[in-house]
């Protein structure tokens, strides 16, 4: 019997709470700072003071003289170039913490400063490389893209609209920051504890490297405080602790500080984008012209997702005219951060739109569902882009804008900009943002594996990590509904490299290719346990079915008690293995389990203080498609937690760098901004469920555009563009400015 999404399902699509809730909130859970070997070592590492420079001379016999030190590695060697502050240049290990520290500081070391940028201004305007490689600038080749007349368009627009819009570099801020546990055995086996979102991917690169068989590697996340998509390797930490574990024959930890977490554990890139945009009264937009860009840091790729300019509407404009550059400048190099690309997109594209419809003088909801982007046709769609979404895309959106219109009571709230309620300095607004996301499958094979014992326990194995989005819970959800048990009563092992494959979760790909294997796995276990069993009673194994806690024969009305029906087995096991990739996602040979793309609408409500600049964030309303929901209490909290994330982006987080010194000047959790408790909004989710299109991941799009409805909603508070994020005081004051200033 192929695998199926049950159609009355008894746990899937409830409201399970996570299983390792009790772990966490009690303290039990094991993060790797936890992790402590006997005989374990301390590392640290010396980071270059300056944005760029280069090493004269390096001497560690001093601090190799040090107390406690064991092991000394140089990353970057004398004559080398370092480009920000912050890079790696020496790993060392000792017998504690502060050991190592005391002799980082006797490390000594010369060094000949060169020049450098921080700033993606003075990065575009120099004709210097400060960041290494072969260009002979730091400023990359243009991307371009036309189609149909711009020009043209514009003749005949019944209003044109320039603006220049953008949001600032962010950081990475995981509350658990990125660090490792590293030991190596007397037979040449490495043990890695990491805090990664790729367990198996991580033991694969490390075997790789050491040319070592799989199995000599074995990484080990039972739990993780976060990663967002800046785990998916090593690290520089990672490396520098697996080497010197090496060479002192000794366990080493390494974890970064917070203030390293936040210099060197990956950045989402700025982006800045002047935009030119031409529409119809009726609300057509006719043409969308885009001049971008922004800084990854000294390394790192686009800075925005060009191809995808402007964004949600792509499909539904006929002249589009597009040109991105990267501006590389001595910081920290990106890493992916909760959909890589597409909040920048979603900023610069909603804020065009919804300047364009205030020129029109037309109701923003009507513009948008004016130009959302068409169905197409089901047989015009190539089997590659392995889902449903652009034959109903159109019909997808209209839904939700329906649905998110009657939440948020959008007909009586919206106002023409700066014509809204006013209580005291208090003025009040709403906005909308549009998103899409795929959050597919993964290309690569990721299986489970579920065994029953005779004694009625079941166990499910999974080399996947659980990043605290709950795949330990949809794991045992899935197994028990399949099975007739409750959750609880399955006993999970997950997070280590030896449990079999599995992918990275990265794109929201984790729920898309684990639930399905876990399906498989404990469906294959089920027919086992059946085909065993039935052996030995003679009976004939496809008229068993599963009920709940019991076994049923349909054939001679006779049932079971769940355990003693296992109890059959006597000394054997059943046993059962599911896999799932993309490519079984579209193989016409195999049920329907998975697919992506989806879209999602989010409004803001929010209060601006014209006197002081400050804006608050009263209420956001999230509509959100993920196909089917297996844990309805697990999808709102990440609907929810990526409206928080979007929140901090839009009103606090900003990287600040110093144009003098080359450093981050808020590399800390004092002034590097986040929004408390009290700085929250009301988050209303609500959740489309869509079980025919099997399972969708969730964990990026939520994310994408509270930003953009944020700051569209300050716009229609005071009637003028905060134009870049975060909205701070300052900015919001300024644009005020700006539009006195014109009367």
């Amino acid at each position: 019997m192929a695998a199926e999404w049950p159609k009355t399902p008894r746990l899937i699509g409830g409201k399970l709470p996570r299983l390792d809730g009790v772990l966490k909130s009690t303290g039990r859970a094991k993060y790797t700072l936890d992790i402590n070997r006997p005989k374990m070592l301390h590392g640290v590492i010396l980071r270059s003071p300056h944005a760029h420079a280069r090493i004269k001379s390096l001497d560690l016999a001093a601090a190799e003289k040090m107390p406690g030190v064991k092991g000394t590695l140089v990353i970057t060697a004398a004559g080398k170039e370092v480009y920000y502050a912050g890079d790696e240049i020496v790993a060392l290990a000792a017998e504690t913490e502060e050991q190592a520290l005391d002799a980082m500081r006797a490390i000594k070391i010369e060094y000949e400063l060169l020049d450098f940028f921080v700033d993606e201004a003075d990065a575009l305007a120099s004709k210097k490389n400060t960041v290494g490689g072969k260009a002979a600038t730091n400023v990359s080749k243009p991307q371009t893209f036309a189609k149909g007349d711009v020009a043209e368009a514009y003749k005949t627009a019944d209003a044109v609209v320039e603006g220049s819009y953008g949001a600032s570099t962010i950081c990475h801020q995981c509350l658990e920051p990125h660090g490792v546990v590293a030991e190596w055995d007397a037979e040449g086996n490495l043990t890695l504890y990491a805090s990664t979102q790729a367990v198996f991917g991580i033991a694969g690169q490390l075997a790789t490297k050491y040319e070592l068989a799989p199995g000599k590697v074995k990484v080990i996340t039972h739990h993780m405080g976060g990663g967002y998509g800046s785990k998916f390797n090593a690290g520089p930490e990672g490396e520098a602790a697996v080497e010197l574990a090496k060479l002192t024959k000794r366990p080493v930890k390494m974890m970064l500080d917070r203030a390293d977490e936040i210099t060197v554990g990956g950045n989402r890139p700025s982006a800045f984008g002047k935009v030119k945009i031409a529409g119809k009264k009726d609300g057509t937009i006719t043409a969308f012209e885009v001049t971008s860009y922004g800084t990854p840091g000294f390394k790192g790729g686009a800075t925005v997702n060009v191809g995808l300019f402007p964004y949600v509407y792509l499909d539904a404009i006929d002249n589009i005219k597009r040109e991105n550059t990267v501006a590389f400048t001595n910081a920290g190099p990106a890493r992916a951060m909760r959909a890589p690309g597409h909040p920048q997109n979603c900023i610069i594209t909603e804020f065009a739109v919804e300047d364009l419809a205030a020129k029109l003088g037309i109701d923003p909801l009507v513009i948008r569902r004016k130009n959302l982007p068409p169905n197409v046709e089901a047989a015009k769609i190539e089997k590659k882009d392995r889902n449903d979404w652009l034959s109903r895309r159109n019909t997808i959106y209209n839904e939700q804008l329906d649905i998110i219109t009657k939440l948020c009571d959008w007909k009586a709230k919206w106002h023409e900009p700066g014509k809204g309620p006013k209580k005291g300095p208090w003025l009040h607004g709403i906005g909308m943002a549009l998103h899409t996301w795929g959050g597919f499958a993964s290309a690569g094979e990721n299986d489970t594996t579920v065994k029953i014992a005779s004694n009625g326990a079941v166990t499910a194995e999974t080399s996947t990590q659980d990043l605290g989005t709950g795949q330990r819970t949809v794991t045992c959800l899935i197994t028990a509904e399949i099975l007739g048990l409750m959750p609880e009563d399955i006993t999970l092992k997950i997070g280590e490299s030896s449990f079999g494959k599995s992918t990275g979760s990265g794109g929201s790909t984790t729920l898309p290719s684990q639930a399905p294997a876990a399906l498989r796995a404990a469906t294959a276990a089920k027919e086992d346990l059946f085909k065993r069993v039935a052996a030995k009673l003679k009976i004939d194994p496809t008229k068993l079915e599963i009920s709940v806690g019991k076994v049923i024969d349909t054939a001679n009305k006779k049932e079971w008690a769940w355990k003693e029906f296992c109890a059959k087995l006597g000394m054997e096991e059943a046993k059962g293995v599911g896999e799932w990739t993309a490519a079984l996602s579209i193989d016409d040979a195999v049920p329907k389990l998975s697919s992506g793309q989806v879209g999602g609408v989010q409004v803001a409500e929010v209060l601006v203080d014209i006197e002081t600049g400050v804006v608050k964030c009263t209420n956001m309303w999230a509509v959100q498609d993920c196909g089917l929901l297996i844990n309805v209490l697990a999808c709102e909290s990440q609907v929810a937690g990526g409206v928080i994330m979007g929140v901090n982006y839009a009103l606090f987080e900003e990287r600040i760098m110093d144009r003098h010194t080359g450093r981050q000047t808020n590399a800390d959790m004092e002034f590097y901004k986040l929004g408390g408790i009290e700085d929250m909004p009301k988050i209303h989710v609500h959740m489309q469920n869509m079980p025919e299109r099997g399972v969708i991941g969730i964990g990026e799009p939520p994310t994408i555009s509270t930003a953009a409805a944020i700051g569209n909603a300050i716009f229609n508070a005071i009637g003028a563009r905060v134009p870049v994020a975060p909205f701070t005081a300052d900015r919001v004051l300024a644009a005020l400015d700006k539009k006195g200033a014109k009367g």
